[in-house]
């Protein structure tokens, strides 16, 4: 009994401890090490003004219950990582306008039913000389995260994941709004304001940058280029002359002589040309009583 005894209190204690030591195991899978927040491989956005000032005014409006100060990135120094990768002032020294990039809200908190909700906003102001807003942009994003209620909701890795996601969110966000609201203050590396109209220069030296070339028409054709097209002639005259065959010069008039048959020839000499032998009756033989003997009067004959 007694090999049994010990069995039975070695199987009793394994079945104690075995939910403990799989609890033990569950929190040491969470990641201990978090990759830093960083956005300059999203490219830049230049602005064109002198200097650029980063101001955070959510000292001054505290959120309560706000536990995003304990994620390995806190929501508000992602914020601030992100208008340093993502902006620069590309102006003139000597520019008057400024930019002013402001953190509204950067908050995480822990709602009933153990949901986390993250919550930031920004805007990007253009000031004139004198201080007053010429123009801005402003972008909001939001992120909830559902986590295990059995395990620490308040982890770090949860904390870290709610920040991510948000961030991602907030810098679609805030690119569209510039390129939307700030367009005409946004210049490439170079301080070359982008979208310029293209210049041209004329062939005989002068500066011709009043406008864009036009497009090329589609559907007219440019008829300054091209010579006027003669007149044409009315279509039942221009038929008449396809149709009718040109006719041959006309003969000259003949002679009163050659107007009377000739006895010998009464369809004319053999010396005529064919070709130009002009059409002639047939000629019959006179009638009886029209010739007179030699030595005969005209008068008898009658």
């Amino acid at each position: 009994m007694m090999p049994f005894s010990r069995l039975f209190r070695s199987s009793v204690a394994t079945a104690v401890l075995l939910p403990a030591l799989l609890a033990g195991c569950a929190q040491n899978s969470e990641p201990t090490q978090f990759a830093p927040l960083r956005y300059d491989y999203l490219g830049q956005m230049n602005l064109n003004v002198s200097s650029l000032a980063i101001v955070d005014r959510t000292a001054a409006h505290p959120v309560e219950g706000n536990i995003g100060p304990e994620s390995p990135t806190p929501p508000l120094q992602a914020i601030r990582q992100m208008a340093q990768d993502r902006l620069s002032a590309r102006g003139a020294t000597d520019s008057t306008n400024t930019a002013r990039f402001v953190i509204d809200r950067a908050s995480i908190l822990h709602l009933p039913g153990g949901t986390l909700k993250g919550n930031v906003g920004v805007h990007l102001d253009i000031l004139a000389a004198d201080g007053h807003r010429v123009a801005s942009a402003s972008a909001q994003a939001s992120q909830s995260l559902h986590p295990d209620p059995s395990g620490n909701v308040e982890s770090r890795a949860n904390l870290y994941a709610v920040t991510r996601d948000m961030m991602q969110t907030l810098n679609v966000e805030f690119e569209y709004q510039v390129h939307h609201s700030l367009s005409k203050w946004l210049v490439d590396a170079g301080g070359t304001p982008m979208g310029s109209a293209i210049q041209t220069q004329s062939l005989n030296g002068q500066d011709d940058t009043a406008a864009p070339l036009p497009a090329p028409s589609a559907t007219k054709t440019d008829t300054q280029a091209l010579p006027a097209a003669p007149a044409q002639t009315s279509a039942p005259a221009a038929a008449a002359a396809e149709t009718v065959p040109t006719q041959p010069a006309a003969t000259p008039a003949t002679s009163a002589q050659d107007a009377e048959p000739n006895p010998i020839f009464p369809t004319g000499d053999d010396t005529t040309p064919t070709a130009t032998k002009p059409a002639k009756p047939r000629v019959q033989s006179p009638k009886a009583g029209f010739l007179t003997l030699p030595g005969k009067s005209t008068q008898s004959s009658q």
